[in-house]
């Protein structure tokens, strides 16, 4: 059976899970699927999902993620086994300079080589980083947060004190005690809000 199932020029190709075929075109990395076609009644390949990134292909089986590493970054997509939607789940930058990355099945070492270099390197994953640490181990209910791109800082606020964060490092840089009016009642008064002026945006 042979198909014409695009007119774009056709570089690398690797088929993932035996239904979708990924395809490194020129500036583009192209994800096929098989669709039952009425006029033809049999099934053909049907783009689906492109995105715009100049990059190499690797997948091997038993590997869930398949990467595509370009001259500055390395994406990593996940595609759905059953509804084959395709999701970037994490992009890093190619501070190796390498072409290619390969991941083995257990995803505890990768490979990476450069194109006419005589040698590769393997690296180790050191930990699991999820990119979510907690900074402060405190009770935030009822607190807010602003942050002020210019400045690289964000503001928390909490009951009567205004702390200031470095936005990079996550570090509290600053703490402000707010002198508010006395309670008339059984609760004490509390910052309740604020807002930065459109100058700071």
């Amino acid at each position: 059976m042979v198909d014409d199932i695009t007119d774009e020029d056709l570089g690398q190709m690797v088929l993932v899970y035996n239904k979708v075929l990924v395809i490194k075109s020129s500036g583009l990395i192209l994800f096929f699927k098989q669709e039952f076609d009425e006029d033809l009644n049999r099934k053909k390949w049907v783009l689906y999902e492109e995105f715009e990134i100049r990059g190499f292909i690797y997948h091997i089986k038993g590997n869930v993620r398949l990467q595509v590493t370009s001259d500055d970054k390395i994406y990593f997509f996940l595609i759905d086994q059953e509804t084959l939607e395709v999701s970037l789940q994490n992009t890093m930058l190619n501070h190796m300079g390498a072409t290619q990355m390969m991941f083995g099945k257990m995803v505890k070492y990768c490979v990476t080589y450069k194109t006419n270099e005589r040698a590769f390197d393997i690296y180790k994953q050191k930990q699991l980083h999820g990119f979510r640490v907690p900074i402060l181990h405190e009770n935030l209910e009822r607190g807010g947060l602003i942050e002020i791109k210019r400045m690289n800082v964000f503001f928390m606020f909490k009951l009567d004190k205004i702390r200031v964060f470095d936005s990079l490092t996550l570090k509290q840089i600053d703490e402000h005690q707010v002198k508010l009016l006395p309670s008339v009642t059984r609760e004490p008064n509390e910052i309740i809000g604020f807002v930065k002026s459109k100058s700071e945006k």
